[in-house]
């Protein structure tokens, strides 16, 4: 009985030691300049100051730090001070940092950087950060090609693995967690320039194709030719504009200059079947009136289309 007891008494007090709190650092950055942004090796590179401030000179989360997202960083300046009952550690960084792009509402994309740093050596069991929010930042100087800092945040989130990366102390089959300090940044770009000088092509395309619904004669053979050069012409245009403008060495889907593209190609094509059936309708003289109707009637409804889905896909991507 006796001994019952005392093995009850040593579990109840290694209870509360295995659910002891885990210790943390509050951890902070301020970005001095962002620039390099690649959309085709799909990178970034950042300058950035990073700091803790932990309860003992053991725990300096910045020797720790791992860049989770990171293709190289370089550390320098690295610094440690004791203030009060505290100590505070720095140091600079200076790397590139692998991204996840959204070209879709590209020239009028939002992009959003992040920066992700773990603990290399506990998990969250054993070590967490707390955001320094208060103190994080960035230089509002900073010009990254065309694009705006329109938001900026610090965060820490809890990364899950599926592993236990071989932990004794963590069961078989289990996961892991690490706490994750997240520089959050959201970019817009601003080039309207930049939007007209690659739309305006395919604009110009549209245009001609418009001019030939209303090329017209008694004797519709006589335009024929005109009419299937105009719209040839105008689809060499977009082909030659699409190969022009297009993010090369890229996979991010439809861009809004491709949709762009796209709806004048197929404006287009729409022209050359209208003329070809008009062509085969032709051969019978009681079916010209018709055949000028019908001309008429799609031609004035795919330009409405056409404008009307411009519009919308141009203010959706501005919004």
């Amino acid at each position: 009985m006796l001994y019952a007891i005392a093995f009850a008494a040593a579990a109840g007090s290694a209870a509360p030691a295995a659910m002891a709190a885990p210790s943390s650092c509050r951890v902070g950055a301020y970005v001095t300049d962002l620039y390099g942004l690649d959309v085709s090796p799909r990178t970034v590179n950042a300058d950035f100051w990073l700091w803790s401030v932990c309860p003992t000179a053991e725990l300096n989360a910045t020797q720790r730090a791992e860049f989770v997202n990171a293709q190289g960083v370089t550390l320098r300046g690295r610094s440690t001070e004791k203030v009060g009952d505290e100590y505070w550690s720095q140091v600079k960084v200076s790397g590139t940092f692998r991204q996840e792009f959204d070209l879709r509402e590209y020239p009028f994309d939002k992009q959003g950087v992040k920066i992700r740093i773990e603990d290399s050596k506990y998990n969250s069991s054993r070590f967490t950060y707390v955001a320094d929010k208060e103190n994080s930042g960035y230089d509002h100087s900073i010009s990254l090609g065309g694009f705006k800092i329109r938001h900026f945040d610090v965060r820490v989130v809890t990364q899950t693995y599926e592993t236990s990366f071989g932990d004794p102390r963590i069961a078989h089959g289990k996961d892991s967690q690490y706490s994750q300090f997240v520089i959050d940044i959201r970019l817009e770009r601003d080039d309207l320039a930049g939007f007209i000088r690659q739309a305006w092509p395919a604009y110009v395309a549209f245009l001609i194709s418009f001019i030939s619904y209303w090329i017209w004669a008694d004797d519709f053979v006589t335009v024929l030719g005109a009419r299937f050069g105009i719209l040839g012409a105008s689809l060499f245009s977009v082909v030659l504009s699409m190969r022009a403008t297009g993010v090369s060495g890229t996979s991010f889907g439809v861009t809004l200059v491709d949709q762009i593209h796209l709806a004048t190609l197929l404006y287009t094509l729409v022209g050359v079947g209208c003329t070809s059936y008009i062509l085969y309708r032709w051969a019978d003289p009681d079916r010209r009136a018709s055949a000028r109707r019908t001309n008429t009637i799609i031609g004035v409804s795919t330009t409405a289309v056409f404008l009307i889905a411009n519009a919308v896909s141009i203010g959706i991507a501005v919004s």
